[in-house]
């Protein structure tokens, strides 16, 4: 089974993973992942290109339009479609919204390419919403007639598109897995010497903004003084200083450590120095948490996890650690009192987040379930949709 991708996803290696697991199922699998050259990422700075590592998965670096604008990026590419043809598909996958200028250009090349592979797409919730402007919900509305299947990130997204009107087959599976690192202890006790830190180290990962909820984590721990941790912060964004402050105003400023400057690579071996990892996020009128990728990075590295039942949060958790309700810090001040006095909690939860990646959450489960629902469209043909 042969998969045209369009994304900016797979820019970066570690996604690829995703697509080489895929080819790693059959030597009959092979994917062209069609990816502009760059890609301006708020948290981790501006992404390059980086060339995929697996024979049977290609990388066709193109110049695209609006770079950096999901709705509005489009490839520029003249040779695109023989490029395709050369590779015969058997799909043509978008791994963006369906009202999107990037799902047209796909719905183009399904049409164009000999046989007219199956056209399908990957949202995180690009359901109905009338404030869109009519160009965007023509477009959406084409996209879901021409798709024979789509993929949702969460169950949100999969809601918006049966309201949208889609009739045909909606997955709900995770856009990019992760690995389980193979001594997660060993590289901890690294970072965390490297760093300094010391007791039981709490932290979280991600964007410095008022929704994730990390002042309301900040307001949680600081009313913990007396019991031994450091709190690890690793991202960048507008509320540093009053996190900064929130600390110094507890008199607390030594158990802070923030490390705004880290890549993703870096991030990764910062999970590991983490016992516990909380991601405290709280929905706004537009924005709710998407899926919360960290949750499922710290899992793998060995932490126990704490969220809030803020979007898809609770169902990555599921019963592999600790659910707080939203804005409710003194429900979470007592979980974190739990799990700072009581390592056998925090080693449980650690194990149980394993085994929850493991069943669930690394890329070959993902690239298996992916395929395992390419496989029955291609079972059972349809007459084709024209967009």
């Amino acid at each position: 089974m042969r998969v045209v991708v369009l994304s900016h996803t797979y820019l970066r290696r570690f996604n690829q993973r995703k697509w080489e697991a895929f080819a790693d199922l059959s030597p009959r699998h092979g994917v062209l992942v069609i990816v502009p050259n760059g890609w301006p990422d708020p948290h981790f700075g501006p992404v390059s290109p980086e060339p995929s590592r697996h024979p049977r998965v290609h990388l066709r670096v193109t110049r695209a339009l609006f770079r950096g604008h999901g709705t509005l990026t489009f490839h520029v590419d003249p040779r695109l479609a023989w490029v395709a043809r050369r590779f015969r598909p058997n799909f043509v996958l978008v791994e963006q919204e369906p009202h999107s200028l990037l799902a047209l250009q796909g719905r183009w090349l399904a049409q164009v390419l000999p046989g007219r592979p199956p056209f399908t797409f990957f949202t995180w919730g690009g359901g109905p919403d009338r404030r869109r402007p009519l160009p965007l919900r023509v477009l959406e509305r084409g996209t879901l007639r021409a798709a024979r299947l789509a993929f949702a990130g969460n169950r949100l997204a999969g809601d918006h598109l049966r309201a949208a009107g889609y009739s045909g087959p909606v997955h709900r599976i995770p856009q990019v897995g992760v690995d389980l690192p193979d001594q997660p202890d060993k590289t901890r006790s690294q970072v965390r010497f490297e760093l300094g830190l010391s007791g039981v180290v709490v932290g979280y990962a991600g964007r410095l903004i008022p929704e994730k909820g990390l002042l309301d984590l900040a307001e949680a721990l600081t009313g913990l003084g007396r019991l031994d941790w450091t709190f690890l912060a690793v991202g960048r964004g507008p509320l540093s200083g009053a996190l900064r402050a929130r600390f110094r105003a507890a008199d607390l400023a030594g158990r802070l450590c923030l490390f705004e400057d880290a890549d993703h690579h870096r991030v990764g071996a910062l999970l590991t120095a983490l016992d516990v990892l909380v991601l405290p996020s709280y929905a706004t009128a537009d924005w709710a948490e998407q899926f919360g990728h960290v949750l499922i990075e710290a899992m793998a590295a060995g932490c126990a996890v704490v969220g809030t039942n803020s979007g898809e949060i609770p169902h990555v958790i599921g019963h592999a650690g600790l659910v707080v309700p939203e804005r409710d810090t003194g429900q979470l001040r007592v979980f974190l009192r739990s799990l700072i006095k009581n390592p056998d909690l925090r080693a449980r939860l650690a194990a149980c987040g394993r085994v929850r990646v493991q069943r669930h959450f690394t890329h070959a489960v993902v690239a298996r379930r992916l395929a395992g629902c390419l496989e029955r469209v291609r079972a059972h043909p349809a007459t084709r949709r024209t967009p």
